[in-house]
């Protein structure tokens, strides 16, 4: 759960605070945006969206800001920030690069890959499962975040990381809002195995068609939950 601050909290806040104060507003703002609570090519007027979510205009133009950054909001001059459309385009060249930085991190982690890592990635790839069978979706999907994360940081590239945590922010909005498909998620959990195994085995080839093969499901499973 989001733990709002409001503009009354912020002047005695402490300055990573304030930071986060811009997280949690980044956050609102889009998931409004991919659950269609404001529509494409919508204003967002920072003074109404202080007074609906409650906090001052500082974090908001600063959310506005990063959302600009991934791609949801477009900021013009004189005109102020609106609602991108959220296109089939928008949403594959997202899932791509976010395939794409994986397949790069796997690449560059498996020349340093050790026991222990692959220990890591079994433990993280068995609490995604423990998650799927209890039904909880949300954490669920935080648990796929913190083994793609591992994944990349195993990479060894701060910057590919960086990237990858921003993009994931946004596709942890959009399964929220879309879901999945029947028994989407189980064979996700699978897909986990099988590319452990295929780095285990030093099997470039095989994990990289892993990835693609995934990337591909994943796309035509929430293109179809966006576009119905």
């Amino acid at each position: 759960m989001i733990n709002i601050l409001r503009m009354e909290d912020e002047a005695t806040l402490p300055a990573d605070s304030a930071v986060n104060s811009v997280d949690q507003v980044t956050n609102l703002i889009r998931e409004d945006i991919l659950a269609g609570r404001v529509t494409p090519g919508e204003r967002l007027k920072t003074s109404e969206l202080a007074k609906r979510l409650g906090f001052s205009t500082m974090p908001l133009r600063e959310a506005l800001r990063k959302l600009e950054g991934e791609g949801l909001v477009s900021i013009e001059p004189n005109r102020g920030a609106t609602v991108r459309q959220l296109d089939r385009s928008y949403v594959t060249d997202l899932f791509e690069l976010n395939t794409e930085l994986r397949i790069f991190a796997v690449r560059s982690g498996m020349r340093k890959l050790t026991l222990e890592r692959i220990r890591t990635l079994e433990s993280l790839a068995a609490d995604y499962r423990a998650q799927l069978e209890t039904g909880n979706d949300t954490e669920a999907i935080e648990s796929n975040r913190r083994f793609n994360a591992k994944l990349m940081e195993f990479g060894g590239n701060k910057e590919a990381l960086r990237v990858f945590l921003r993009g994931w922010d946004t596709i942890f909005a959009f399964r929220r809002n879309y879901g999945y498909g029947s028994g989407r998620r189980s064979v996700m959990a699978e897909e986990m195995t099988l590319l452990i195994d295929a780095m285990r085995r030093q099997d470039m080839s095989a994990a990289e068609a892993i990835l693609r093969m995934q990337n591909a499901a994943v796309m035509d499973d929430l293109i179809s939950r966006i576009e119905t």
